[in-house]
């Protein structure tokens, strides 16, 4: 699979290779390592909800910790049967505080997400023919998140499960940024890249997950100096596990698509990783895994897992 894909990577390697990684947001300075000394036992915060959340036939799907004017901001998309959207809340005062519709039906369900320095990818699908779904990115600086009105759309269509887009990581990479969008229960894998300055809507490199990784829930990016790496979260047997993967080293890019370690980790308070998780990198440089129950109730659970 690896050598009938490579050929599709050229643009792809040849963006990273004269593009020097900068920026701190989405890198620590050695992922497996920050990866095995996180905590398996969670802190366990619980937010008070007052919104009328769209709850049917859905559940949350993808958490992000966003900083707001200083302020840490838990970002937390869902899924329903009428539409898709974002609950945010406050980590200071562990209240939800805004409902940020995102579409209607058919574009019903949003998946698992990611926050880069500026970027919100987001990946919403028709979750009931399974046939067409759209990658949408939002500049959170400003009001295009709040406005729902994305800076890029990806329009993905094709047989049913083949084109959904269940969950959406993004990177920054000097200027430019690589997006990956995984399919139903996380099958398939396309990459792409986002320019600011430039609309590319093409995939630049595809591949077919192997039949022992998981059904993930949310895929996430990160890197350190060496490599670049995806963690995916999901449930199996009643328990909650994340698998690292190494996608690339970082120039020229590569692709080795490699689960080099898989770890559980002891969710609590009805919280799950086949719910919504994801991942952070705070300003210290320290690698935080986030997961919430899967229902927007009046009290919502949420478990952070830290370095030790």
């Amino acid at each position: 699979m690896l050598g009938n894909n490579f050929v599709k990577s050229f643009s792809l390697l040849a963006f990273i290779s004269v593009q020097p990684i900068v920026g701190k947001a989405q890198q620590v300075k050695n992922v497996p390592a920050a990866f095995e000394a996180l905590s398996a036992e969670p802190r366990v915060i619980v937010l008070v909800n007052d919104i009328d959340v769209p709850t049917k036939s859905g559940h949350l799907q993808g958490v992000q910790v966003m900083v707001q004017d200083g302020a840490e901001k838990l970002l937390m998309s869902g899924s329903s049967f009428t539409q898709a959207y974002i609950l945010q809340a406050d980590l200071i005062s562990r209240q939800t505080e805004k409902l940020i519709p995102l579409m209607k039906e058919p574009f019903r369900h949003a998946g698992g997400i990611q926050l880069t320095d500026t970027y919100l990818g987001v990946g919403i699908e028709d979750n009931v023919k399974k046939t067409v779904s759209k990658v949408r990115l939002y500049n959170y600086r400003n009001e295009s998140l709040y406005e729902d009105k994305p800076v890029v759309t990806i329009d993905r269509e094709g047989a049913p499960e083949l084109k959904t887009s269940g969950a959406t990581g993004i990177l920054a990479l000097g200027n430019d940024y690589l997006i990956v969008v995984s399919n139903w229960d996380s099958r398939h894998w396309d990459f792409y890249r986002f320019d600011p300055d430039r609309v590319d809507r093409s995939i630049i490199y595809s591949f077919a997950a192997h039949a022992d990784w998981g059904s993930y829930q949310s895929i996430n990016l990160i890197r350190d100096e060496e490599a670049i790496y995806a963690i995916g979260f999901y449930k199996a047997a009643d328990a909650n596990y994340a698998d690292l993967i190494l996608v690339s080293k970082a120039w020229p890019f590569e692709p080795v698509m490699e689960k080099v370690f898989t770890k559980a980790f002891h969710c609590k308070s009805g919280v799950s990783f086949g719910a919504a998780a994801g991942l952070q990198v705070d300003k210290e440089g320290k690698l935080h895994l986030w997961a919430a129950q899967p229902d927007a109730l009046e009290q919502i659970a949420v478990n952070k897992f830290s370095q030790r």
